[in-house]
């Protein structure tokens, strides 16, 4: 069986992806029908975006995602008999089973974008750290001796048994990533609040109150979502999804569980970066279609996103 995974790391900016927006036929009709939309032009405010996660961004990230997926769908035979995702990903993998329509999938996206850069307005001293090479045990170690120390902590994600996100206060931050470097860890990457986390209970009330409006459908594939690999594919069960996110943790090992379990064997990789790809390649052959090929010194074809094959490699990282 094959499955297509959309992946929830980071949307880069324009100097990555913008030559395949522009030039990717796909994508073009993708934005084409997103400015209908939205009623305004995606490429020049992306062109001009400097943060990750800004609405800008977002939207590319959509566009993307919906593009590189149609360019599955109909080039690449392949015949998916379910999708999954993380964190982000929820939104195109929604669009993808057939839950949501294009359209609702970017003003959802607009909806969701709006609510949470309310609620991250407010600094509330809490920030989430992301780290490789720490293993589950030191994991919990590290998540001690914040709290030993007067902070707070909390498991935001594991994407293996060596790559974790971490809740913390941001006063502890500092003595964190000393910690995770004297155990040979790699601090990587920090979000200025806390992700996939209880206190975000507000933001998903909101978030609740802002999906009222769009119609969710049984979804024609199910979703392995990101939280518990657990397969969803009920309207009622894919809008609780979305409007959980915020407060659930992701464990990306549960959704490989599932995915194998499943009979999955080939799975096609959505999305820029190469994140998923690293975590997937060792359980099943992978096909990733790369938007941000240049950047990753790939050869860019004539016609479309590059594609990187991965047979299943066992890995240490």
């Amino acid at each position: 069986m094959r499955a297509v995974l959309f992946g929830g790391t980071v949307p880069p900016l324009h100097a990555k992806v913008g030559e395949f927006l522009e030039t990717d036929p796909y994508a073009r009709q993708r934005l084409e029908e997103a400015e209908e939309v939205l009623g305004h032009r995606v490429l020049s405010g992306f062109a001009g975006a400097t943060e990750s996660y800004s609405p800008e961004v977002r939207r590319a990230y959509l566009v993307t995602c919906a593009a590189l997926a149609d360019r599955v769908r109909e080039e690449e035979g392949a015949e998916s008999g379910v999708c999954a995702a993380a964190s982000i990903g929820h939104l195109p993998a929604l669009h993808f089973s057939g839950a949501l329509s294009f359209a609702d999938m970017m003003l959802m996206g607009e909806a969701v974008a709006t609510c949470e850069n309310e609620w991250n307005a407010t600094d509330r001293g809490r920030v989430s750290h992301f780290m490789y090479r720490v293993g589950r045990e030191r994991l919990a170690q590290l998540r001690e001796d914040v709290e030993a120390g007067g902070g707070w902590a909390e498991v935001a994600g594991h994407f293996s048994d060596t790559i974790h996100l971490l809740n913390v206060s941001a006063e502890s931050l500092p003595a964190l990533e000393r910690a995770v470097r004297a155990g040979g860890g790699v601090p990587v990457l920090t979000f200025p609040q806390a992700e996939h986390s209880g206190v975000n209970a507000p933001l998903r009330d909101r978030i609740g109150r802002a999906l009222s409006g769009f119609a969710f459908r049984d979804a024609r594939l199910g979703l392995v979502r990101g939280s518990d690999g657990a397969l969803v594919d009920s309207a009622r069960d894919l809008r609780a999804l979305l409007r959980d996110d915020c407060v659930t943790p992701v464990d990306f090992p549960l959704v490989v569980d599932r995915l194998r379990a499943l009979g999955v064997d080939r799975v096609h990789v959505i999305g820029p970066g190469n994140l998923f790809e690293r975590l997937t390649k060792e359980h099943f052959d992978v096909t990733v279609l790369v938007p941000d090929a240049r950047a990753r010194g790939l050869e860019v074809p004539a016609s479309g996103p590059a594609r990187v094959r991965r047979d299943r490699v066992p890995t240490t990282t």
